[in-house]
């Protein structure tokens, strides 16, 4: 069984994926992702993490001292090898993964591949924030866009599939309705309805 979790920011869905990796006894990877795509490549974790999950117009405007030229090259070899180490990761068992174009990466184990994303009202998500980065509204709002756009960027880039749009997974959950907890017994109730666990 492989787990796939996009989420919005600040919808709380690195707390279900580690609740739920939880619940089922098994590994949950988020930004353990950069650590293993670090080990398996000739890219330092500092180079990966600065590149990971960012939209191509991010690169650009941040290529410090880089070529625009290089800059895209830096950030497919970063995404080939986080690409990588999860195809690595999900051919050796059960597990979670948290973003990343996970379920597009990963589509060929469809039978084993739960694809969920994460959304929550703006509310609750300017909360989250607050609570998590002591962000006051006007600078959640900024963060929350700014995350959003580089994941919808990155996920479209990378598999020319609109992120969020429902048609690309099994279930999507507005987690300001549920909770944390409630989430997660959601996603447990379709995991064995499908028969996985």
């Amino acid at each position: 069984m492989i787990i796939s979790i996009g989420r919005q920011h600040g919808s709380s869905g690195r707390e279900i994926a580690r609740l739920l990796a939880k619940e089922l006894g098994i590994k949950c990877y988020d930004k353990e992702i950069v650590d293993e795509a670090a080990k398996h490549s000739d890219l330092s974790r500092d180079l990966i993490s600065a590149y990971d999950e960012k939209r191509m117009s991010t690169f650009m405007l941040q290529s410090g001292g880089y070529g625009i030229g290089e800059t895209y090259r830096i950030n497919m070899h970063v995404a080939a090898a986080q690409f990588d180490a999860m195809r690595e990761i999900a051919s050796k068992g059960d597990c979670i993964f948290v973003g990343r174009c996970a379920d597009y990466i990963l589509r060929e184990y469809r039978d084993q591949l739960v694809s969920v994303f994460i959304l929550g009202d703006m509310d609750e998500r300017l909360k989250c924030l607050a609570r998590r980065q002591g962000l006051d509204e006007a600078a959640a709002r900024r963060k929350i866009k700014e995350v959003d756009k580089d994941r919808a960027s990155f996920y479209r880039y990378y598999s020319d599939q609109v992120w969020g749009d429902a048609q690309n997974y099994d279930l999507c959950i507005n987690s300001s309705r549920l909770g944390v907890e409630g989430t997660v017994k959601v996603i447990m109730d379709y995991i064995k309805t499908r028969g996985l666990r």
